[in-house]
């Protein structure tokens, strides 16, 4: 079974090898990582581990709960490997440019997969009830990711970026898409905007 935990440390040389050493000990095996953002001297990282069930993960929970200045901020089933973002972008961009995905199902699929969302949907109007949401503008609509836990600006920024890039690639496969361009609907996107 493979665990996504992430995880808040210190952003200082040596943290995370003894964050690595404790889940070496815990007897987990790390698959990736990812450092999400660093803020105020803190590293927000996400590791993905290879365990042998359920009970297994509590010990390496706890194994990380011992260590001094880590905080795990959330944990649970992995949703995929961090590293395969850059495949996931390519397939992702291809099937929306040569049209084998239709713009929703592709610019939900590719960004709210890269973003680890529990639930990505295009909608006609977005929520105004924002918690652990990001809404995002789209030739389609407003694209809404949610999950359970807080989106980090960082991963707004990305979210912003990466949904402008699938919008064009949309946009490039069927014309007819381009009078509701993502520039056009909210032109000034600021970090806060997005959700």
């Amino acid at each position: 079974m493979e665990l996504m935990i992430r995880a808040l440390l210190p952003d200082a040389p040596g943290s995370l090898a003894r964050l690595a050493g404790a889940l070496g000990e815990a007897g987990a095996d790390i698959q990736a990582v990812e450092v999400i953002e660093v803020i105020d001297g803190r590293a927000l990282d996400d590791l993905v581990v290879a365990v042998g069930g359920a009970e297994h993960a509590r010990r390496v929970l706890a194994a990380l709960a011992d260590l001094p200045d880590v905080e795990v901020v959330r944990s649970g089933p992995s949703r995929g490997d961090p590293a395969d973002a850059i495949t996931r972008v390519a397939v992702g961009l291809e099937a929306l440019l040569t049209g084998s995905s239709a713009a929703e199902d592709g610019i939900a699929t590719l960004v709210g997969g890269i973003l680890r969302a529990d639930r990505a949907e295009i909608v006609d109007d977005p929520p105004r009830e924002r918690a652990h949401r990001l809404v995002l503008p789209c030739p389609e609509g407003w694209l809404v990711l949610q999950r359970d836990h807080d989106f980090t600006d960082t991963e707004r920024q990305r979210a912003l970026a990466l949904t402008r890039t699938a919008s064009w690639a949309a946009v490039a496969a069927d014309p007819s898409l381009a009078g509701a361009a993502p520039e056009r609907r909210l032109p000034d996107a600021q970090p806060g905007s997005c959700g």
